[in-house]
């Protein structure tokens, strides 16, 4: 492999491999050519956007070799590239990720760059107060605190390692004087508290799709994926407890992914109204946004 000199070369060997061996997208990228610029920018710890300027640069043999390592993992066994850089990208912004959290790509970052208008409208300036639940490795949360310089939150985590990944990125991002990571299941370790925001991306993935998940998404924690026989076995008590942690005006704001269509059906049989789910411009389905006034409604379905 010492023909390999330049980022130009390894690029083209990447795209090579990844041909010649079946390898899943989606954690991040949705091309071949993506997925090869954010394996080796990111193993060199160089800018993301792969600037062209530096594809011509040459590597060290301690590079060249370590490159040429990930992209051997990449394809053989079939690691996803955030977990081999140990960086992922998500609304814009650098998380450090490992086999403890699920790969960010949430589409609910869409709702904070919007400040989440129309069904929060509150001034940027307001102070508000926001629980990131089964948060990972805080990149939602993380986002909000960004996002709202006056506000405070509570990122929360079932896991141990999550908390501690997620610890790692307030730091990373600065912003652990308004966030505190707690371990939780659910709702059950917080304090007498109220939010105006809860934010939840929990573990929805049915039995069926949970059997049938390519290796990369096998990577991933089973606990932060996979929730009971219909993938709704978490969402049912949280939706059955939300209310109590909300503010009068606060939202709920839920991600189920490709059990939608479930929840959907059970909330309609019993309110006889359905859920009004999100649009995304970049991608992305299975969220909805509840008042507390519909979560009451909703506590005796669940």
């Amino acid at each position: 492999m010492m023909e390999l000199h330049t980022i130009r070369d390894l690029l083209r060997f990447a795209l090579s491999e990844f041909g010649r061996h079946p390898i899943e997208l989606g954690h991040g990228t949705d091309s071949l050519w993506d997925e090869a610029l954010a394996l080796i920018f990111g193993a060199l710890s160089l800018p993301p956007d792969g600037d062209e300027r530096l594809l011509d640069a040459s590597l060290t043999s301690d590079e060249r070799r370590h490159v040429l390592d990930l992209i051997h993992k990449r394809v053989h066994e079939r690691i996803p590239v955030p977990y081999l850089t140990k960086k992922a990208w998500y609304a814009g912004l650098p998380f450090i990720v490992d086999e403890r959290v699920l790969i960010p790509r949430s589409p609910i970052f869409e709702l904070i760059e919007t400040e989440f208008k129309p069904w929060f409208d509150a001034p940027v300036e307001r102070p508000i107060r926001f629980l990131d639940l089964c948060t990972g490795s805080g990149c939602l949360g993380i986002t909000t605190a960004l996002a709202f310089p006056e506000s405070t939150g509570v990122l929360a985590d079932l896991e141990s390692g999550a908390c501690q990944v997620a610890r790692e990125n307030v730091d990373f991002h600065q912003v652990g004087d308004r966030l505190e990571v707690i371990q939780s299941d659910g709702f059950d370790a917080l304090f007498d508290d109220t939010f105006d925001v809860i934010i939840c991306n929990p573990p929805y993935v049915d039995a069926e799709d949970m059997a049938d998940l390519p290796p990369e998404y096998r990577k991933e924690p089973e606990i932060a994926l996979a929730s009971g026989d219909d993938g709704l076995e978490l969402v049912r008590r949280l939706l059955s407890q939300a209310s109590d942690w909300l503010a009068d005006d606060g939202i709920m704001i839920l991600e189920v992914g490709n059990t939608w269509g479930l929840l959907d059906r059970e909330v309609t049989a019993r309110t006889g109204e359905p859920v009004q789910w999100l649009e995304f411009e970049f991608g992305g389905h299975g969220v909805c946004v509840l008042s507390k006034h519909e979560l009451n409604t909703l506590y005796s379905a669940f």
